[in-house]
């Protein structure tokens, strides 16, 4: 009886308007959420306009030169998410999919190191595979809740590390292994009469690369343990400027050994084993589960760890560099 109530009403209930009321609620701009779904502008007004009337509340009203939504419409936006990323992940179970003809578009969360050592294999093996399909990455940021832009299907994959904190709907597999090494100058005077002791090392001015903003890291961790620390002269959360940093300067940064030794291909930058055993790292894959049988995503997917195992440096190779 509960369900036919459903089915009743929504049966007089256009429900293409949920998805106008989306891109309205993600954009807060009439002209930009028409081109979003492919309406023209007048056409998005008028469903603003239904939408108001169906749900009984502004939704979006001015505020200076933009708009802001009701308290209303926060509370529906991300249910909203859910529900057509839910609805969207429905209607692809079980068809088929042939990544020679497909041109679906799939958005990858990733750090910037991500970007440089797996994504140009894995570009390389769409263009061979399935040159219709567009990838859209973003840049990992401090502000960026990953877990629930996967939950509302603002994006399909994301590479991290492993999160306690992530929420059960949330599958994962290993796409990425990697040691330490340290990187420094050529020439750099703790390099000589012995090299780089963990004496040096502490003794030095160090850069640390932190994506995520937090100071200090496992190197320190061990380091404590040990009694000791470092000095984190510069802290910078993307590896981009790490190479002209280290040939300018004294500093030694501890960082992923493959990176490490795509910087050291520079003629003025060398790796150093690090004095202090660190264990190796791996980076997660993370999906939602309402992808599981979607052949598309996991066509995507299954590509996607196969470049990172390519890109991983083998196992041990980088025992003692930390």
């Amino acid at each position: 009886m509960m369900r036919l109530m459903i089915v009743n009403h929504l049966a007089g209930v256009d429900l293409n308007l949920l998805v106008a009321l989306d891109a309205l609620l993600v954009e807060r701009n009439v002209t930009r959420a028409a081109a979003r779904v492919g309406l023209t502008q007048p056409a998005m007004s008028r469903a603003l306009g239904r939408l108001r009337t169906l749900l009984r509340d502004e939704l979006l009203v001015r505020a200076g030169r933009g708009m802001v939504a009701t308290p209303r419409a926060e509370q529906l936006a991300q249910p909203l998410s859910r529900l057509l990323a839910d609805a969207d992940s429905l209607l692809r179970q079980g068809l088929p999919f042939d990544p020679r003809t497909s041109d679906r578009t799939f958005r990858l969360e990733a750090n910037d190191f991500i970007e440089e050592l797996v994504l140009p294999g894995f570009v390389a093996h769409l263009g061979r595979e399935a040159p219709g399909i567009q990838l859209a990455v973003h840049s990992a940021s401090l502000a960026s809740d990953s877990a629930a832009a996967l939950e509302r299907g603002d994006l399909d994959f994301v590479i991290s590390y492993a999160r306690a904190s992530y929420p059960g709907t949330l599958r994962s597999r290993v796409v990425y292994r990697d040691g330490f090494l340290c990187l420094v100058r050529r020439g750099h005077p703790a390099l000589a009469g012995g090299g780089l002791t963990l004496e040096r090392y502490v003794a030095l001015r160090h850069l640390l690369v932190a994506p995520s903003g937090r100071a200090g890291g496992v190197v320190d961790d061990l380091l404590a343990e040990l009694g000791l620390a470092r000095h984190i002269a510069v802290h910078v959360q993307s590896f981009l400027p790490v190479g002209s940093i280290i040939a300018a300067s004294d500093l030694v940064v501890t960082m992923p050994a493959r990176l490490a030794q795509r910087a050291a291909e520079r003629p003025d930058l060398v790796t150093v084993p690090t004095p202090v055993a660190v264990r190796p790292f791996a980076l997660y894959l993370f999906w939602h589960a309402r992808q599981d049988t979607d052949l598309g995503h996991r066509w995507f997917r299954e590509g996607l760890v196969e470049a990172g195992e390519a890109a991983s440096t083998p196992q041990g190779a980088a025992a003692s560099g930390a």
